[in-house]
């Protein structure tokens, strides 16, 4: 399943980084502002490109992981097997032993 996801996330990250640039093109002129050292940066864009981002990283894991699981079940007849747990359920599941 991880190479699944090495292998998927690769393009995808490619995609919605190209997807994010035109975007960020079309609602504001010239160019992202990617560097909030840099001192003709304005905060206020370089606090949505940074916010633009940050969904789209999101949007990409969840592609890839949507992807990743529906071609491991079609290359192994079987459904994947479930993501590790995160730390929140972890620490629940402490709780609940206690």
């Amino acid at each position: 399943m991880k190479i699944l996801v090495m292998l998927l996330s690769i393009p995808i990250s490619r995609v919605i980084e190209k997807v994010v640039t035109k975007a960020w093109r079309a609602a504001r002129p010239g160019d992202p502002a990617t560097d909030a050292n840099n001192p003709t940066a304005k905060a206020a864009d370089a606090i949505g490109y940074a916010a633009l981002t940050a969904a789209a990283g999101v949007a990409a894991q969840l592609l890839t992981r949507k992807a990743s699981e529906k071609s491991y079940e079609k290359l192994m007849g079987q459904p994947p097997p479930p993501p590790p747990p995160s730390k929140a359920e972890k620490k629940a599941a402490k709780k609940a032993d206690k």
